[in-house]
């Protein structure tokens, strides 16, 4: 493997090995670490990995999740609409972060300028944290298999 990585990035080879994989399958820290040559835990096999799933993402179609402490599951196509809503909820949980720093920010010890800063960012943070939660509850049903905008459930 060494003359193949001299050409080729480590996250692009086992990109194109993973990618082969079955749904379901899963690999483990320990042959990805040897397969890349890197130890694990360490920070080269976590960005080797964020590469990976990048690449497995844009030019395979496949999503990869952590099975903690033992490696990674090639994702179920079934199971693609809650992974996505994971990466949404964690998008959202930043988003909290920043409007509860807002929130608390000492506005009274701010010069004129940053007042109006603060005003024009916190009225806009209002806006989407309203929009965004009213999207979580909506993507919410919309993911589940029997929600209720399905033409069988809507009554005539």
């Amino acid at each position: 493997m060494n003359d193949i990585i001299k050409n080729k990035k480590k996250s692009e080879i086992l990109a194109e090995w993973i990618g082969k994989m079955n749904y379901g399958e899963v690999i483990t820290h320990s042959v990805i670490s040897s397969m890349i040559e890197e130890h694990y835990p360490s920070q080269k096999y976590n960005s080797v990995m964020q590469k990976v799933k990048k690449v497995l993402l844009n030019e395979y179609g496949k999503e990869l999740e952590c099975i903690r402490g033992n490696g990674y599951r090639m994702v179920n196509p079934d199971d693609y609409v809650n992974h996505a809503l994971k990466h949404y909820k964690r998008g959202f949980n930043e988003f909290n972060k920043g409007a509860n720093t807002l929130k608390h920010a000492p506005v009274k010890d701010m010069s004129e300028e940053g007042r109006e800063t603060f005003r024009r960012v916190n009225d806009r943070s209002t806006i989407l944290n309203a929009s965004m939660k009213g999207a979580i509850v909506e993507l919410r049903e919309l993911g589940k298999k029997n929600h209720p905008f399905l033409p069988s459930n809507i009554k005539s």
